[in-house]
């Protein structure tokens, strides 16, 4: 399944439950203002998701019906001033939602009058449009961060984590603490932290029970279904999901019932069930239907779009895509307009529409950069990458890939310098704190210096015992201190160990082996460089979950450590690819490294970690561009830059020709660096013209496995 596809099931319809927002039949209760005021504001709120106008008018209509009164019900204003904020946003309008919410936090027609209550719960209100506002902006680190700043005002009164029930107090606004931890649980599946995610919906659901809101609650347990199902625990995923469709029977509403056929499709597509799958997302369509959403109908064509692009029917999936762009771009829907784009597209390469599908990845591309998410255009520019390979497109595919590889790199770069930043800052934070303590005691020994010589004149011999007692304590302090500074020291060196490991696998990461080549390979590499591609490792993490992809990962490493010497480095160069270091070998050493590689990882299946027949064990195979260094004839010295450059182009050559197989290059026309860069700027052409020199290996055949 296409990566950014796969956002359909999750991101789209989590989003699209969001619109419902504050809709709800019941929880009058804990609503301030005159009873029915809110819940007609929930309604409204709901029908403009498809048709904002009327919806926004009466909305208005019933603010200035609230303004008119005297005294001003100034908390019920801002409750309907936000559900007119959720409409405009829901339906693209940023800047009016931009400008409703400064209005909101100003107390535009609510009248703060100075009540320090009444400006903190107008700031969070605000906070939440603006989160909501930059959600619909892809900036999604933004938007947690404006919603986790909202929720306690927006929480308080409300039950506690145990679902205990609340006071019916004003201050609790399940509805708006519900839509925020939706932001919160959004922005954790993006960044794949599921159990964080999982946690927010929990709370979201206890909101909801405890004030008897069954619509809210059938949708939240519905999304954690999905949550818990990418944990691994798929068995507890599908008893989530029954316990919401037993709390959404009793409604009979399409729009709920459409949204958890949508989730039980995901957990069978998870659970490698693609038909049933496909045939539970195409009986969503006639509920949506009756439902009487055009939205509602747009979110299940952009499944199916990605259901049938799955099964290889790219005429299927491009007209589903198409049937849903309209709708979304109509209602400024920036985040499904972009999932949609990206299904058309590959799916008109597949039609071998080539030249339009490479103006969609144009136009993608732009948005995503405008929303500021390096990693969603990295992830597809690999699949437009791999759709191009497809259709015969080598030379285009080859320009994406190394597109892809620069912006993954970057990513990967933001996010360690992010990570060692955390980690300093928490160890800086721990030394500061030690600090503050010896100052601390070393003050209280100054004041007990000055106590003892008062008393010095009278008791002379009490006085020799207690400066005796003083310089144990110094001395005692002075071991302490030694003490602390050997931990601090102990605790830098373990941060510089695991700023260089990979997490997962245990094994070197790209910081080593830079930090490797600067000290040994100035004048250039001298040995064998493999890089090494797990054969179709999405596949693996769509069918199987990320867990099971973990444990392949883990496997692998061990496999590839169990394939080279003492003194060779195994590096994880990035996601599902590894490179192997091996220096002082010879030309024939490295072909005999490549050969064992394909052979320990092929050979053998891993088993997945799950219960169940044939899927306990999975076949891997591996694609390897490789090189030794020098190159023959002209043994020109290559940068190490340039020669992690030129396995790349093997390895792209290897899976271009079908994969699980090694592709070295084992000779080249390298008389001057110039040369080296033409070779580098069209691989393929040289490989063809003869400048290059390639031999190929292949990998365990699938009749060798059984």
């Amino acid at each position: 399944m296409k990566g950014v596809c796969g956002f359909v099931f999750t991101r789209l319809a989590g989003l699209l439950l969001a619109a419902a927002g504050i809709t709800g039949l019941a929880g009058a209760a804990a609503a301030a203002g005159p009873p029915g005021v809110i819940e007609q504001s929930d309604h409204l709120v709901r029908e403009g998701y498809d048709r904002p106008e009327p919806a926004l008018q009466a909305l208005l209509q019933l603010q200035r019906e609230q303004e008119a009164l005297a005294p001003r019900p100034a908390q019920t204003i801002r409750r309907l001033q936000l559900a007119r904020a959720i409409v405009l946003a829901q339906n693209g309008r940023i800047a009016e939602a931009g400008m409703l919410a400064e209005d909101i936090r100003a107390g535009v027609g609510s009248g703060l009058a100075g009540n320090a209550a009444d400006e903190a719960d107008s700031t969070a209100r605000a906070n939440l449009v603006r989160a909501l506002v930059a959600e619909n902006n892809g900036q999604l680190d933004v938007a947690a961060a404006l919603a986790q700043a909202a929720l306690p005002s927006l929480q308080q009164d409300c039950p506690g984590p145990d679902g205990a029930p609340a006071t019916t107090a004003p201050g609790c606004d399940y509805r708006a603490a519900w839509r925020a931890l939706q932001v919160l649980e959004r922005h954790a599946q993006s960044r794949a932290q599921w159990a964080e995610g999982a946690r927010h919906l929990r709370v979201a659901a206890q909101l909801a029970e405890a004030q008897h809101d069954s619509y809210r609650q059938a949708l939240v347990l519905g999304l954690l279904a999905l949550d818990i199902a990418r944990q691994g625990d798929m068995a507890g995923a599908l008893r989530m999901l029954q316990q919401a469709q037993r709390v959404a029977a009793p409604l009979d509403d399409p729009d709920v019932q459409v949204r958890l056929r949508l989730h039980e499709a995901r957990l069978a597509d998870l659970r490698g069930e693609p038909q049933q799958s496909l045939r539970l997302a195409e009986e969503a369509m006639p509920i949506a239907r009756k439902a009487d959403s055009p939205r509602l109908e747009s979110l299940v064509n952009a499944n199916l779009s990605d259901l049938y692009a799955r099964q290889n029917r790219p005429a299927d999936a491009l007209r589903a895509a198409e049937a849903a762009l309209p709708v979304v771009r109509r209602h400024g829907d920036q985040r499904a307009e972009r999932v949609l784009i990206n299904n058309a597209g590959l799916a008109k390469i597949g039609l071998g529409r080539i030249a339009e599908g490479k103006l969609d990845l144009a136009r993608l591309a732009e948005l995503w950069r405008q929303s500021g998410a390096p990693g969603s255009e990295a992830q597809s520019l690999r699949e437009f990458g791999e759709a191009l390979a497809a259709a015969g497109d080598p030379r285009g595919a080859l320009e994406l890939f190394h597109r892809e590889r620069k912006l993954s790199a970057e990513v990967m770069k933001a996010n360690r310098a992010g990570a060692l930043k955390d980690v300093q800052q928490r160890y800086d934070t721990e030394s500061k704190q030690r600090e503050i303590e010896l100052v601390s005691r070393d003050n209280a020994l100054k004041t007990a210096a000055l106590a003892n010589r008062e008393l010095q004149q009278r008791v002379w011999a009490l006085m020799a015992a207690v400066m005796a007692l003083s310089v144990g304590v110094a001395a005692l302090l002075y071991l302490r201190v030694r003490e602390v500074n050997r931990r601090l020291q102990a605790s830098h060196a373990n941060l510089r160990l695991q700023s260089e490991r990979d997490p997962l696998t245990g094994l070197a990461n790209r910081r080593q082996f830079q930090a490797a080549m600067a000290r040994g390979c100035e004048r250039g590499i001298e040995g064998a460089l493999l890089l090494v591609d797990i054969d179709h490792f999405k596949h693996v993490n769509d069918g199987h979950g990320h867990s099971v992809g973990d444990a392949v990962l883990v496997e692998v490493a061990r496999r590839l450590a169990g394939c080279v010497r003492e003194n060779d480095l195994v590096v994880r160069w990035g996601g599902e690819e590894f490179l192997i270091l091996a220096p002082e070998v010879s030309a024939e050493q490295a072909e005999q490294l490549a050969a064992r590689v394909l052979e320990q990882i092929g050979r053998e299946p891993i088993a997945s970690g799950t219960e169940g027949g044939d899927d306990d064990v999975l076949r891997v195979t591996a694609s390897i561009g490789y090189v030794r260094f020098p190159l023959p004839p002209d043994d020109l010295p290559v940068p190490w830059e340039q020669a992690v450059n030129l396995a790349d182009m093997a390895l792209y050559t290897a899976k271009g020709q079908g994969r699980n197989r090694a592709i070295g290059v084992i000779g080249a026309q390298l008389r001057s660096p110039d040369e080296l860069k033409a070779i580098e700027g069209d691989f393929d052409s040289a490989w063809r013209d003869g400048r290059v020199r390639l031999h190929e290996q292949p990998g365990p055949q699938p009749d060798l496995f059984s």
